[in-house]
């Protein structure tokens, strides 16, 4: 069963590693290829999420806030971009993967 301990932190989307509604996601820090720009997803211990996405030169910009939910082993994100239900398939360590419902 996920905790939310295992959810809470800044993740960066690894998108040539997910697809067909799937999204794998690193923990800021993590070792991870270079790319032109990641979209970022923070969730914070009180619900706050948070969206991050490439902007010029490169570095990330805000790309709005809202809220996550933890039920069980589905994820509830209210984010502009993110806005749905996913099926928490893997949050271990540095690696988190979602499918969207």
């Amino acid at each position: 069963m996920t905790d939310k301990a295992d959810l809470v932190g800044q993740w960066i989307e690894i998108a040539e590693e997910g697809g067909d509604g799937r999204h794998v996601f690193y923990r800021d820090g993590a070792d991870i290829p270079p790319a032109r720009g990641r979209r970022q997803l923070r969730l914070d211990d009180q619900g706050l999420a948070l969206g991050g996405r490439p902007g010029p030169a490169d570095r990330t910009v805000p790309a709005g806030q809202g809220g996550w939910h933890l039920e069980g082993e589905v994820l509830r994100i209210d984010l502009p971009g993110w806005e749905g239900r996913y099926d928490i398939e893997a949050a271990q360590g540095d690696k988190l993967i979602l499918r969207q419902r």
